[in-house]
């Protein structure tokens, strides 16, 4: 399967709200206290599941990850 060129312009313009996105909710002040309390989860969690997912919002990239599948999936790319 091969992407048109209206794709690939589309999946490049994508990128700049993904990583706006990602940016603010891992290192912006607006979301500094939910971020400390996954932060404080990530490194006491009970179970390997829990530090992860608490990880998840602390990761630029591994959230990136997660917009990005959201981005596509509503716009059904």
């Amino acid at each position: 399967m091969e992407l048109s060129e209206n794709q690939v312009f589309i999946l490049f313009l994508l990128a700049i709200p993904i990583a706006c996105v990602a940016w603010t909710v891992t290192h912006e002040e607006i979301f500094k206290e939910p971020r400390e309390y996954c932060v404080e989860h990530s490194k006491t969690g009970k179970t390997i599941l829990e530090r992860k997912i608490f990880y998840l919002f602390t990761c630029e990239y591994c959230f990136s990850h997660y917009v990005s599948a959201f981005f596509i999936f509503f716009y059904g790319l």
